[in-house]
């Protein structure tokens, strides 16, 4: 059914408001299971919920209103201490955020879904008190705080909502009317632990096609806008002077410091523009505390999550990428790294094991880590389960150090699960976060010590639009290598180099490092000019390192990425292109698309 409001600005406010206070509720939920004496924290969920019931109320959405409506009675039995938080009560409560969020989301639509509330109203209804009121009864020992309105009335304020209001004089009826005091409300039965749903639809009621700007931002920028208007003015000034026939010697230092006022101006302007795109990795993050509660309670352990540097901002085009590796991550985490109760003990540590997500940057990247206490990876163990599975040779496995070993868990297919099950997905879901990742041009390093936990370390650029690259020189042609993916460069003597099997490989310290020659995959004519020595730039992508040839290291440039048009959307390894300041369009590399469709020699060219 279709969704009539007489005011699309009225309904566009509901949806906005609805979407925020569902996203911050899932967290407060789980906050409040650990601590469930914070008065403030259970009052704060109450609020969230009461004000979705009563918006919905006014617009008519009646499938949310009650809902809204019940999981409203049992948090204010909650509130009120008639009930005691536990984590079959808060198995119920979520289930029923979960079908507000899908109800919200149906609107969000544009149509109206007859969903089947009575299995999750039913869940509910246990908590609830036999008599007709419900949860409207109040105890004689806590007179002063408010009930549960019925449908279609007023709530009273909360708390701390009333608290400088003047007490109100009872009315006769409450001057007449024996007290009574309220009997002990039977304990309700534990309900079965609600069934997973597998309708994602209302997952996430965020719009992605906006977002918030703080007004100092946009003042900072109005500010930058004049600044720049200012230098306008100026440079028109000097070129009506110099066509007027002044001072070549005066035009030249005037023009100078233009230039560079101009380019301090736009920087400024440039950064701006980036922060306004900028928003806090807490919108992914703030997801995350409900997974692990589930996981954990699935899984039968206990885990206690810790998040460092949710207010560490990237580009919003990062953000929409990072969230199902960061799951996948997670998962493996609780369901592979982290020991039961019981097996911790035993190990001689703490019963309740330690699991911490943090973000934070560095330079022009953000470094996210997920870092737990468990077991650690068994590098045996991996290498043994991928040469059953026939993803690797005894041959490969010999040359292999335990760098390489670790690696092999991204491999598409692989898992050290003896059964697969729901949570331990059937060998994707490490494929999946390797995907994603190369999809940014990230990094991702593993650290792993046996007994003592492991620590997956992702490495992504702050935003996709303008990026910090390395110049190189091909053969005369002129590259540009995105340098968040740059690890180091070498200048090396072509006598250094190696061939196994077709693959030319440099000795790199401990490791064997792979290459491939530009030159090659490009398909760049030679230069006659003959070379002894050439410069290697060491790339990361996701999980694996290479080395690209080229003939000189030109310096460091901020590009801003211009796409190639529709007709040279999809030419692997490269990602775009860019203008140099003298006019010249150079093309981008895309590390990922290299190693995906390079033909395995290393000097080949790019498959077709």
């Amino acid at each position: 059914m279709a969704i009539e409001c007489e005011d699309q600005e009225l309904l566009e406010g509901f949806l906005t408001e609805t979407a925020e206070l569902l996203e911050k509720l899932d967290d407060d939920l789980v906050a409040l299971e650990k601590a469930p004496s914070d008065t403030e924290l259970m009052n704060g969920i109450f609020r969230s919920i009461h004000t979705v019931k009563g918006a919905s109320s006014f617009l008519g959405f009646e499938l949310l209103v009650k809902v809204t409506h019940k999981t409203e009675d049992v948090l204010n039995r909650l509130r009120r201490g008639e009930l005691e938080v536990t984590p079959e009560i808060m198995d119920v409560i979520l289930e029923a955020v979960d079908l507000v969020k899908l109800l919200v989301s149906d609107i969000k639509g544009g149509d109206i879904v007859e969903r089947e509330l009575d299995e999750t109203i039913g869940k509910l209804l246990p908590f609830l008190s036999d008599n007709a009121k419900e949860a409207t009864v109040l105890k004689p020992t806590a007179p002063a705080t408010p009930a549960a309105a019925p449908e279609g009335q007023v709530a009273e304020p909360l708390p701390q909502e009333s608290a400088m209001q003047a007490p109100a004089e009872p009315s006769p009826a409450q001057e007449t009317a024996p007290v009574k005091a309220a009997t002990p409300p039977p304990r309700a039965q534990a309900a079965p632990p609600p069934a997973p749903r597998d309708d994602k639809k209302g997952d996430d009621l965020t719009d992605n096609s906006t977002v918030r700007v703080d007004v100092k931002r946009l003042d900072d920028l109005m500010n930058q806008v004049g600044e720049l208007v200012l230098e306008r003015n100026r440079m028109m000034q000097l070129n009506t002077d110099f066509h007027g026939g002044s001072d070549e010697t005066s035009f030249g230092e005037e023009f100078g410091k233009l230039s560079k006022r101009i380019s301090f101006v736009t920087s400024e302007l440039q950064m701006q523009v980036l922060k306004m795109r900028m928003i806090p990795v807490e919108k992914v993050f703030k997801k995350f505390p409900r997974i692990v509660r589930n996981l954990a309670r699935d899984l039968g352990k206990e885990v206690d999550l810790l998040v460092l540097g949710e207010e560490t901002e990237l580009d919003r085009s990062v953000v929409d990428e990072i969230g199902d590796p960061l799951i996948h991550l997670i998962r493996n985490a609780l369901d592979h790294g982290l020991e039961t109760p019981d097996e911790r003990v035993a190990a001689g540590k703490p019963r309740k094991g330690n699991l911490i997500l943090s973000a934070a940057h560095e330079g022009n990247q953000i470094v996210i880590s997920i870092k737990d206490d468990g077991k650690g990876v068994d590098t045996e163990k991996v290498a043994r389960k991928a040469r059953e599975k026939g993803l690797i040779t005894d041959e490969q496995l010999a040359a292999m150090g335990q760098r390489e070993i670790l690696d092999l868990i991204f491999l598409p297919g692989f898992s050290t699960k003896e059964k697969a099950t729901d949570l331990s997905g059937r060998g994707v879901g490490m494929d999946v976060v390797r995907t994603n990742i190369k999809k940014l041009n990230g990094i991702i390093d593993i650290r792993s010590e046996p007994g003592q936990g492991s620590e997956f370390i992702l490495k992504l650029p702050l935003t996709l639009a303008i990026i910090q690259s390395l110049l190189v020189e091909v053969e005369g042609e002129t590259y540009s290598v995105p340098l968040a993916a740059v690890l180091e460069t070498l200048r090396v003597e072509e006598q250094e180099f190696h061939t196994i099997g077709g693959q030319e490989v440099l000795k790199l310290r401990d490791s064997v490092l792979p290459l491939m020659r530009l030159q090659k995959i490009f398909n760049v004519q030679p230069s006659e000019r003959s070379r002894t020595a050439c410069y290697v730039v060491i790339v990361g992508v996701a999980e694996k390192r290479v080395g690209l040839v080229v003939s000189r290291l030109l310096g460091q440039q901020e590009v801003a990425i211009k796409s190639l048009g529709k007709y040279l959307a999809n030419l692997p390894g490269i990602a775009g292109s860019t203008i140099l300041g003298d006019g010249r369009v150079t093309l981008i590399i895309d590390p990922a698309g290299l190693l995906e469709n390079s033909d395995g020699s290393g000097g080949g060219r790019l498959a077709a």
